[in-house]
């Protein structure tokens, strides 16, 4: 039988609990009373609607992307997501910007999905010898309206929002989540695209005069790649470890 412990210890071997900035909160963020685990929920967030589901399939611990404990608490009520997890005794651990950078993490899974090649960190590496963004090209350069149906296609999303460039795409910088501020050190690379999320409007204007396509693809879409290899990697692991990905969520954004 697996332990949290050891779950937690796996993680912390392919993506460092410590290489997480500064202002994050990652590791084990909810610790229930049963220390063995039986079955593991993998998401993206911890919302009472997945926590309510890892109850019902029987799952004793949440490992999510986004902290479920993210500001100090307060007030705790019966509706609260860490009161429910609480409750049922379920576990939680939380691997964010740690899981943003580390080799095989967020990053890569995203350069992957959308096929570039000579994969580099975007950034100068840090203090750990790791960078947040990825820098790769396209086998062959497409035209723009084929780029964006690539990263539309191969991320699942249902609406893009992006800024024109000034040409084909060929080099491409990605990062997963709120990676937008990382436009200037594109643009310093020579990069035609930029896939992230978040985008604000003077960053948006600062792209349209730099030439550069910077494409907002959703944080759930630019993030929830990494999901699935996550949860591959447990199973790897732990070989009698039942390993779930959350029915239950999903892009919180419509578009019309």
């Amino acid at each position: 039988m697996s332990t949290v412990r050891q779950i937690y210890e796996c993680i912390d071997r392919f993506a460092p609990f410590c290489t997480a900035e500064s202002w994050d909160n990652v590791g084990l963020l909810v610790e229930a009373k049963g220390a063995e685990v039986q079955k593991v929920l993998v998401a993206l967030d911890i919302t009472p609607d997945v926590a309510e589901e890892a109850r019902e399939i029987g799952a004793n611990l949440i490992i999510s992307h986004h902290p479920v404990i993210f500001d100090p608490l307060r007030r705790i009520t019966s509706d609260n997501v860490v009161y429910l997890l609480a409750k049922h005794d379920i576990s939680a651990i939380c691997a964010h910007t740690n899981l943003d950078v580390a080799q095989g993490g967020v990053n890569d899974i995203l350069a992957q999905r959308l096929c570039l090649q000579n994969v580099q960190p975007l950034e100068p590496l840090d203090g750990n010898g790791l960078s947040l963004g990825r820098i790769g090209v396209l086998e062959e350069p497409m035209e723009a309206e084929q780029f964006l149906g690539k990263v539309k296609q191969k991320l699942g999303c249902n609406g893009l929002k992006y800024t024109q460039g000034r040409g084909k795409v060929g080099r491409v910088a990605v990062c997963g989540g709120a990676g937008a501020n990382l436009l200037y050190r594109a643009a310093e690379l020579g990069t035609d695209a930029l896939v992230t999320a978040d985008s604000k409007h003077n960053l948006l204007l600062d792209a349209k005069r730099l030439g550069i396509m910077l494409i907002d693809a959703g944080h759930y879409c630019t993030e929830q790649v990494v999901l699935e290899p996550l949860a591959k990697r447990l199973r790897q692991a732990f070989p009698a470890l039942v390993v779930e990905l959350s029915q239950r969520e999903g892009d919180p954004v419509q578009y019309r």
